[in-house]
């Protein structure tokens, strides 16, 4: 999310405006009266007619970076998926977990967590949540919970890394901290709540995840269905040579992510390159119209709206007054990392947590200078974990949240608002009970 830099907060009578508009958007996200793209459009054009922001504060608001992030991974996916190099995965899947729903549950959780810490999230749920989805239709089960648990990992493997979740990258280029650091200190509180969400999914859906080898019926069904989806791949014309550039590609441009950190290009400059580069070099198999049509616009017209009410929020100065208040409220360490913590977790539920970190950077060094002869680093990591976790609590707390959400729908699995919040705010609620006691532990 681009700052907004206002030496001067609004009028009292705009920052009601702005609240007003913020709040009757965020209530129409979660009981959806129209389409969530309209209605965050609608939200940011208001503010624009309100007087609350201008026409270029607006255009500043927007991380033009996430959304043509999104762009060029959505275009690559929808190429690569041309090939039939998905359509592979799903007979190896099927054929790995023997149609198991709890072996497929916890492939895919892990896999999102682990490529979430490396890549990060937001293209990470691009590749997994439509394979997800294909291979449990395909199989005759409901992806519901698997997708809700992708979006879950993608957030709890992206807070590990400093390349995982944006909040991460403003923090470690704020302090220096390296690729290491964000693993060596967080690594204990982060695989401590993968482990417990895991936990805590298979008792709640237990019934969803039973085993089929207690029956013969099922046993005999799942693998009909194994052979279904097997049959509609051989189906499918392959053709060697795209699927050789598919391949070369994806892999050189996972490891641009990799190596970002080195080679200081922009995440989205890569996956860019990636689909161009297979757009050329596979022209006669790729339709570049057909692949711009598959783009998911209502998801990116989402966030464009999305980015400028929360640009206007924070023009109100309420961020500011609240990092204020957290300085201002205690010395005592402990106390104020619990206090980043829970507050950046809350936060990060309701508005997107870039703006909230960025504004919390200068505090944190504020406290920092306050705190001479202290080891003050804790503080930072509190902001990291509340932040990244914190936004697993609604479908618009994090960007791979609202990506999720418009790819399940997009190949018919409807997701609301209330139906994703009531599964995962609770979680939310024991992470960061999770990390309070890590916090504890170490200070």
């Amino acid at each position: 999310m681009s700052v907004i830099t206002e030496s001067v907060a609004l009028s009292s009578s705009l920052n009601f405006v702005a609240l007003g508009i913020f709040g009757i958007a965020f209530l129409g996200i979660i009981f959806e009266p129209f389409e969530k793209s309209v209605i965050a459009l609608m939200g940011g054009l208001l503010m624009i007619l309100t007087g609350v922001l201008t026409a270029h504060e607006a255009i500043a608001a927007i991380e033009f970076e996430t959304i043509l992030l999104l762009l060029g991974m959505m275009l690559l996916v929808h190429m690569a998926s041309e090939s039939g190099i998905l359509s592979w995965l799903n007979v190896r899947i099927a054929e790995f977990t023997r149609g198991s729903p709890l072996a497929i549950f916890l492939l895919f959780s892990i896999i999102t967590a682990v490529f979430s810490a490396f890549l990060d999230n937001v293209t990470t749920v691009i590749l997994i949540v439509p394979l997800t989805i294909e291979l449990l239709r395909g199989m005759g089960k409901d992806p519901k919970i698997y997708v809700f648990s992708e979006i879950i990992f993608s957030n709890i493997g992206g807070a590990l890394t400093l390349v995982g979740d944006p909040p991460n990258i403003i923090i470690g280029g704020a302090t220096g901290f390296s690729f290491l650091d964000f693993i060596v200190n967080l690594w204990i509180p982060i695989s401590v709540t993968g482990v417990v969400f895991l936990a805590i999914i298979l008792f709640r859906q237990r019934k969803d995840f039973k085993s089929v080898s207690g029956s013969l019926i099922e046993l005999h069904l799942a693998a009909l269905l194994i052979e279904k989806i097997k049959h509609k791949f051989l189906k499918t014309k392959l053709h060697r040579g795209f699927i050789m550039n598919v391949l070369v590609i994806l892999t050189l441009t996972i490891c641009g992510f990799f190596l970002q950190e080195m080679i200081h290009i922009p995440a989205f400059v890569m996956a860019f390159t990636g689909a161009i580069l297979l757009a050329i070099v596979s022209s006669r198999q790729i339709d570049i119209h057909h692949a711009f049509g598959s783009v998911e616009w209502s998801t990116l017209f989402f966030f464009a709206g999305l980015f400028i009410m929360v640009g206007a929020i924070e023009k109100t100065g309420i961020l500011d007054v609240l990092s204020h208040w957290m300085v201002n409220s205690t010395s005592n360490l402990l106390y104020l990392a619990l206090l980043i913590l829970w507050v950046s977790g809350l936060v990060s539920m309701i508005l997107d947590n870039i703006p909230f970190v960025t504004v919390m950077i200068p505090v944190i060094m504020g406290m920092q200078a306050q705190m001479t002869g202290v080891d003050t680093e804790i503080l930072w990591w509190s902001l990291s974990l509340g932040a990244c976790l914190g936004g697993n609590g609604t479908l618009i707390g994090a960007s791979a949240n609202v990506v999720a959400g418009n790819l399940a729908q997009k190949h018919g699995m409807k997701v609301t608002f209330l139906e994703y919040t009531k599964f995962a705010f609770p979680l939310t609620i024991i992470s960061l009970i999770i990390c309070s006691g890590y916090l504890y532990w170490v200070i």
